[in-house]
């Protein structure tokens, strides 16, 4: 006995129609669905090809005989995103704590011997490895900078002595515009210096921490977004 012959029918692949005009929000559903899309955002602060000057009130945090306040400023170029030059400086105002106050007036201690910074020029390498995002509580997204820095130049210090000096820093841009940002920037110095009072003699290392928070801003306009 001969079984039934099967008969099969011919698979069908349906499509949906393409649609190359978009008229009306309907239109979207019919379009082909797109697997595996990355969307990668270009950065919101572009730096490549462009200057940056900042300005920020400055503290020094490890000076234990003089409180040390001032103004640090930056001028700056960036090759690329990654790497740049900046010409770095600052100037303080300096008083006397209360420490050192004691020193001279109770216990007779020369205190004109010590050193402390008056003002810093040089020149720097800016590295920034690391760029990314930040938001809080469902606000607006933050871009940022993270960066480091290296470089020397001469400190003046309170004695009128002009010395040689290592600059290492880091910091982070965070970004409020394509031409403006906030940034923060932590230094370090390191010099060695003589003081000038004869009883005083020979020279011995000193290092200056300090921390400045101010406004960045970025010529000329970024054209390439």
């Amino acid at each position: 006995q001969q079984s039934p012959a099967v008969t099969e029918k011919p698979a069908t692949t349906e499509k949906k129609e393409e649609i190359k005009d978009i008229k009306d929000v309907s239109d979207l559903g019919k379009l082909s669905t797109f697997n595996d899309v990355a969307v990668i955002q270009r950065r919101y602060l572009p730096k490549t090809g462009r200057f940056e000057i900042f300005a920020a009130p400055s503290l020094v945090l490890n000076d234990a005989f003089f409180m040390n306040f001032g103004l640090n400023g930056r001028l700056g170029y960036n090759f690329s995103e990654r790497y740049g030059v900046e010409v770095t400086g600052f100037a303080l105002t300096t008083s006397q704590r209360d420490v050192t106050k004691d020193l001279a007036s109770k216990r007779g201690v020369l205190t004109t011997s010590l050193i402390t910074p008056k003002s810093y020029i040089g020149l720097d390498l800016k590295y920034t490895p690391i760029y990314g995002k930040m938001t809080s509580s469902g606000a607006s997204i933050t871009p940022f900078d993270l960066y480091f820095s290296v470089g020397a130049g001469m400190t003046a210090t309170n004695q009128g002595g002009s010395e040689p000096t290592l600059h290492i820093g880091t910091g982070q841009i965070f970004a409020l515009s394509k031409s403006m940002a906030l940034r923060w920037d932590f230094s370090w110095n390191m010099f060695t210096a003589e003081s000038s009072v004869e009883t005083s003699r020979g020279r011995a290392f000193y290092n200056t921490i300090l921390i400045s928070t101010g406004v960045s801003f970025f010529f000329p306009e970024a054209k390439y977004r």
